[in-house]
């Protein structure tokens, strides 16, 4: 654990760690947001869901059946259950996951790639603000990508390994993932394949492989699945927000984003029931029956969505939180690290075909793929993309080893080194991707409401001032909304009545 050989590791753990200790310091301090929830939102919702767990250490029927994926409200829970129900023994727990996964991405780049690799992924994983900022958040992502990581870690150990202890540890993790958010679900297929084939030895063999991964992953989800069988009598694998969400995703005036298109409001009040008791589905397949081109049309817009450059909002919104850290102006962002990632996939393929289906390159490509189709699949918030943006790191670090080793070859040679090629073309399609792939505006990354939200914390803070400069910028986004006129004059009267009192004080 304390070898030569582990140094590495333990010092890129140090350096995530550390960033993570001097940003957390910062934003706990500066950010009027930091342990603020919106009622409605995912992150007030898990924070009451793990309170309950933590006071009464029950399950809550009325939750049953599940909304939300149930692991992350239970590993909240135990935070609150040793520290209490504060803001900050949680964030410091996802900061320390957080610098974990750091060294994840560094391990897997640097197994499969190369040192040079592993220390550029790892740098830009340490580095990048998007990780910082979820991490910060009562939400599952940073869970969430520590399980994915973790889980690709030990497909790499079990393919070398080839015995049925690693297949099963596959399987637990997987189903892990699951619980956690349901989509990963779509996963598993290809998973088990992989097993198989990874495996190696007779057909037999194989196909046990897969079958016990499979079974594993089943029976990690099955106490899911039989909780929301007894509340509903209906086979719910993990919640019963799949269909709700599709349609969300793909009804007729879905835009690709979590926002309730207006058909979900009329089919609300002519069924009068529960969601979980709305027929979701066949409303989505009348429509598609109806336009043919409905579903493919909303597909790609959700495939530009997830792809384009921007931090799509949901609950929490990274733009209007950047000036409480400079850590936040960091370039490792989708923007930098999703099209540089892109390239050295490319790169990847092109330069050393892969020879073999357990070529860890193809497990690499084929799980960004599949999780990004999974969540585009549904809509498209920016925070659904962290799992994602872990493998993109790994690539990215490829394509900037070889961009560098290219640089150092010719310096040496003083001359053009044939790695020089490589490099070029990678710096060419990573401008030109890159280009490709920006945000057309930012309308949909910082919204009237994400403003709003932030006034609202300044103001229950006693920080008018600032509340008013960020109701003033709702007040701009959205000029159409009277009411947003009212709290700004309100509390300029506020303001004023105090300056008031504050005079004859004196």
């Amino acid at each position: 654990m304390f070898s030569r050989a582990a140094a590495p590791y333990w010092i890129m753990f140090a350096i995530a760690l550390g960033i993570r200790i001097v940003h957390q310091l910062l934003v706990s301090r500066a950010d009027s947001m930091y342990g603020f929830l919106l009622q409605g939102g995912d992150n007030y919702t898990y924070d009451r869901w793990a309170n309950e767990i933590a006071q009464q250490f029950w399950l809550g029927w009325d939750r049953i059946p599940f909304f939300h994926g149930p692991l992350y409200p239970y590993f909240l829970s135990l935070i609150y259950l040793r520290f209490g129900h504060h803001h900050d023994p949680a964030a410091w727990t996802q900061r320390l996951l957080g610098a974990v996964s750091v060294v994840l991405i560094f391990y897997l780049a640097r197994r499969i790639f190369g040192k040079k690799a592993g220390w550029f992924a790892g740098l830009a994983a340490a580095f990048c603000p998007l990780s910082l900022f979820y991490e910060g958040e009562l939400l599952v992502e940073t869970l969430l990508v520590f399980l994915h990581l973790s889980t690709l870690c030990l497909f790499l150990e079990a393919a070398a390994r080839k015995t049925w202890k690693w297949w099963i540890c596959c399987g637990f993790m997987m189903g892990l993932c699951c619980v956690c958010r349901p989509n990963v679900i779509l996963l598993v297929p290809f998973a088990a394949c992989w097993m198989g084939a990874a495996a190696g030895g007779s057909w037999k063999k194989r196909g046990l492989a897969a079958l016990v991964f499979a079974m594993m992953a089943t029976v990690v989800i099955a106490p899911v699945t039989a909780l929301n069988y007894s509340e509903t009598g209906r086979f719910m694998p993990v919640t019963y927000s799949g269909s709700y969400n599709l349609y969300i995703g793909n009804a007729p005036d879905a835009i690709g984003v979590f926002f309730t298109p207006p058909s979900m409001k009329v089919i609300r009040e002519a069924e009068q029931k529960e969601d979980v008791d709305i027929p979701w589905r066949a409303y989505l397949l009348k429509e598609w029956r109806k336009d043919p081109t409905l579903l493919p049309r909303k597909l790609w817009l959700k495939t530009k969505l997830f792809w384009q450059s921007g931090e799509l909002p949901c609950d929490v919104n990274f733009y209007v939180r950047r000036e409480f850290s400079p850590l936040y102006a960091s370039p490792f962002r989708w923007a930098f690290l999703a099209p540089l990632g892109l390239v050295g996939l490319a790169l990847a393929f092109f330069r050393n075909p892969p020879r073999q289906l357990t070529d860890a390159r193809i497990l690499l490509a084929a799980y960004l793929l599949l999780y990004a189709f999974s969540v585009i699949l549904v809509f498209v918030p920016g925070r659904l993309r962290m799992p994602a943006l872990a493998v993109l790191i790994i690539f990215a670090g490829y394509a900037l080893a070889t961009v560098v080793e290219g640089m150092l070859q010719s310096i040496k040679s003083r001359g053009v080194s044939p790695l020089l090629y490589p490099s070029a073309i990678v710096l060419v399609l990573w401008g030109a991707l890159g280009f490709a792939l920006r945000s057309p505006d930012d309308a949909m990354l910082i919204r009237w409401n994400d403003y709003f939200n932030m006034g609202s914390a300044c103001e229950i803070q006693g920080d008018f001032a600032e509340a008013l400069r960020h109701y003033e910028k709702a007040r701009a986004r959205a000029p159409e909304l009277e009411s947003l006129q009212e709290v700004c004059d309100n509390l300029r009267e506020r303001m004023d009545k105090m300056k008031d009192i504050g005079k004859r004080g004196t």
